[in-house]
């Protein structure tokens, strides 16, 4: 899972509590004086004729995505890198048994492919959830005066993205869901979204499959939580009802290992491995 750098809440108003095809109308289409997230961006250090150089490179390129389409294949050839500024993606790899394997989940604030400038091939595929904005960054955009931006976002990605592949492998199922749903909450704070009330993008199959867990055993895991009163579950809409008791549950010792770490923005997805070997690891097909 992504979550931008930083948990500032964003200061355009805007931006907060609309759906993903409102927020597209205020998305700035390209123009990274006014972007939220430009502090988060591979522009951040840029100022006056830099960035407005950069901006004619990009500006032509943001667009609106639909929900359900892809953006990149598995295999595709790399040209590009996407800032994602409304909706969400998933990030994942096409299976030899023809399943798929969820690997991450991206929102606002991250870019996508942060270290593909290095590779020839896209490494895993991404499709978005909901209707998304996306601004296309050109590999020829990425000048010398970017280098210093891309090596430090690579560089703390690289870390964090390690330790959520330890943790994920090390924790129990229970935590797992616990952490999972503290960080959307984190992340949907940090977006100007209710934390306790959330809204799901992708489906129970995904989250499922990005936890390494069954179906069912999410299912049984969140009809728990929500015996116990920590959260109510109708559909995909998520309410916490006792955000410190989620916290509590994911620091006791019974429940497993160490938390699962964070998946920061702009993680370079092929650094990604498997999250385990356990045969009970959820693949699902995908949705024709």
């Amino acid at each position: 899972m992504s979550m931008p750098p930083g948990t500032n809440t964003p200061s355009d108003s805007s931006a907060r509590n609309t759906a993903p095809a409102d927020r597209m109308q205020t998305s700035g289409r390209g123009n990274c004086r006014v972007c939220i997230f430009k502090s988060r961006c591979l522009p951040a250090e840029l100022e006056g004729e830099r960035l407005r150089a950069f901006e004619q490179q990009i500006w032509r390129q943001s667009r609106p995505v639909k929900a359900g389409q892809m953006l990149v294949h598995q295999g595709d050839m790399i040209d590009s890198i996407y800032a994602l500024r409304v909706g969400s993606l998933k990030a994942f790899i096409d299976e030899p048994d023809g399943n798929e394997r969820v690997m991450a989940f991206r929102f606002p604030g991250t870019i996508i492919g942060l270290a593909e400038p290095y590779q020839k091939q896209w490494g895993r595929s991404f499709a978005t959830l909901e209707d998304s904005w996306l601004c296309r960054i050109p590999l020829s955009a990425i000048t010398e005066a970017l280098h210093r931006q891309l090596i430090h976002l690579m560089s703390v990605c690289l870390r964090r993205e390690y330790e959520a592949h330890l943790t994920l492998a090390l924790s129990s199922g229970t935590r797992k869901v616990v952490s999972f749903l503290l960080e959307l909450s984190a992340i949907f704070k940090s977006l100007g979204q209710s934390p306790t009330h959330l809204r799901l993008p992708m489906t129970y199959l995904d989250v499922a499959s990005y936890l390494g867990m069954r179906h069912e055993s999410l299912s049984r895991t969140l009809a728990q939580l929500q015996k116990q009163t920590l959260l109510r579950k109708k559909g995909k809409e998520i309410h916490i009802d006792d955000l410190p008791g989620l916290l509590r549950l994911k620091t006791e010792d019974v429940i497993g290992a160490a938390p699962m770490a964070v998946v920061p923005a702009g993680t370079p997805d092929s650094y990604r491995g498997s999250i385990d070997t356990d045969p009970s690891l959820a693949t699902h097909r995908r949705s024709k």
